[in-house]
């Protein structure tokens, strides 16, 4: 059997500068084998996103359903004017650059990223991820 790949997140980090989560995050998805060009294409997929407002849409495809947990909604993420789907845009990137996406999203500032990353992680790349440290949420 495969040794399982974990990633902690201490929510200490959510209040850090971007840089240094940035590092964190980078750091951690070298550790699985994650290329420099892959993390160069995960700014250039942020860059899209803020190109097309979309950063509040749940890009990765996990939606937070009103208080009965993350469900996987894969239309919730389109912009109108200009059209743009941005879950097929995130869809539509390599795999590692995806992965190294959603780990970027554990360290962010914002929770609906951050458990819609630990979802798509979960149940997409068969990744275990932990909140660790003090304002952890366990679930």
């Amino acid at each position: 059997m495969a040794e399982a790949k974990v990633i902690v997140v201490d929510p200490s980090m959510f209040g850090k500068t971007p840089e240094a989560k940035t590092a964190k995050a980078n750091t951690v998805a070298k550790s699985f084998g994650i290329s420099d060009q892959a993390l160069n294409e995960v700014e250039y997929f942020k860059s899209q996103l803020t190109n097309h407002n979309a950063w509040d849409l749940p890009f990765m495809g996990y939606v937070n359903e009103d208080g009965y947990g993350y469900a996987y909604v894969p239309d919730a993420a389109i912009t109108m004017n200009p059209y743009w789907d941005a879950h097929k845009a995130f869809l539509a990137l390599p795999e590692d650059v995806q992965t190294a996406f959603a780990i970027r999203m554990l360290f962010t500032h914002r929770p609906v990223d951050r458990y819609g990353a630990a979802m798509f992680l979960h149940y997409q790349r068969d990744f275990k991820v932990n909140f660790e440290g003090a304002g952890a949420n366990k679930w």
